[in-house]
């Protein structure tokens, strides 16, 4: 029935340039947008586990520390995309180091917070550091496509990490990040919105058909 509410716009996944800006919302209301964007060379099947961490970074807060929204959101966030990537065939693990891939998972509280191809997150001291995935590492995010290059106030954002993109060995190399979902509109967390959130979140994967392990 939510489906069938939805304006075409809604939860379609969109090709953006490295300076595009968002399209216009004013018509959806407070509906959810879902955007995905990935990498066309990345092998999904490189491996079938996944880490993520027990948080959700809260972005907007000018705490001299990282802050993350409260342990009941962040549970059903993670297990919202913990359950997508199950139904893809992927395996979760405990340990960070035993995986494939990551996700790491953000909510932009407010302000305007920007990424680009050249540096990692602008103004922002606490967004997810490499050196949290590869201690040993001092490099950027390095994200082969292009996206949009800022995350309005209200916004959720999954990254799918490449483990496996990093070695002891190669210290400067820059993190990959193979896949990127961003939900706007979410303005807040309550009982009303989590089926909408939910829908949203599958809708990510839906329109991902290539995030899929096949052994």
């Amino acid at each position: 029935m939510f489906m069938k509410k939805l304006i075409p716009l809604l939860f379609t996944a969109l090709l953006f340039t490295s300076c595009e800006k968002e399209p216009n919302l004013d018509k959806v209301q407070n509906n959810y947008v879902v955007y995905t964007q990935y990498d066309k060379n990345a092998n999904f099947s490189n491996g079938n586990t996944f880490f993520v961490p027990d948080s959700v970074l809260l972005v907007g807060n000018k705490s001299q520390n990282a802050t993350y929204l409260d342990a009941a959101t962040s549970d059903f966030i993670i297990n919202a995309y913990t359950t997508q990537m199950q139904s893809k065939g992927y395996i979760q693990v405990a340990n960070k180091s035993e995986a494939t891939y990551g996700l790491q998972l953000s909510y932009i509280e407010s302000t305007y917070y920007f990424v680009d191809n050249h540096d990692w997150w602008y103004d922002y001291p606490w967004y997810w550091a490499p050196s949290y995935w590869w201690p040993w590492v001092n490099g950027n995010w390095y994200y082969p496509y292009q996206f949009i290059y800022s995350y309005t106030s209200g916004s959720l954002l999954c990254e799918m990490i490449d483990i496996t993109s990093v070695s002891p060995t190669t210290s400067n190399i820059n993190p990959t990040v193979i896949w990127n979902n961003y939900i706007t509109n979410v303005t807040s967390f309550n009982k009303a919105n989590e089926t909408k959130l939910t829908t949203a979140i599958n809708q990510a994967f839906e329109q991902s058909p290539y995030l899929q392990y096949n052994n």
